[in-house]
Order: structure tokens, then sequence, then C-alpha cells
């Protein structure tokens, strides 16, 4: 196929048109975050709560409480609810 007939990359199909990417937390914005979501997660929020909270992924917001040093909780809430 020549490059005269190629599909310009705005009409190829699965091309993500809208996509808006969010900038990196870089430098004193990344350890303020993390801060502010440790002491969140420590007040009994969870990881997905803070997530949608600050528009981040469950990954990238896992990924921060761990730099923050925080113990993550392992089936916590799970273990309340079944009574045990």
């Amino acid at each position: 196929m020549s490059t005269e007939q190629a599909t310009p990359p705005e009409e190829r199909r699965g091309t993500r048109r809208e996509l808006t990417r969010r900038p990196r937390l870089r430098g004193n914005d990344r350890v303020r975050v993390r801060t502010e979501m440790a002491k969140k997660y420590d007040a009994d929020a969870s990881i997905r709560d803070l997530a949608a909270e600050y528009d981040l992924s469950f990954g990238l917001t896992r990924t921060l409480l761990l730099e923050a040093d925080v113990e993550l909780r392992s089936g916590r809430r799970h273990a309340k609810a079944a009574g045990q």
C-alpha cells in the first residue's frame, strides 16, 4: 500500500480522538497529595474512595499510599461485615 492511500490517523479504527491526559504528579505536588491521601486513608477512607476523590486510577492511588509508607489494610471491612 502506498503512503498516498494510507488511512489518516484521525480516521483509523480505535483511535482515541478525545483522549486528554492528566499532568503527572511530580515534586511538591506529589508529596502534598500522598500526604493528604495517607491521612484520609488512616482515617478509614478506602483506596477506591481516594482514587475517585483525586480523579486518579486505583493503581496510582495505591502506589502513592505505599510511597507514603502507609500500611495497607487487607480485607478489614469484609471481616467487619461478616461479624468476625
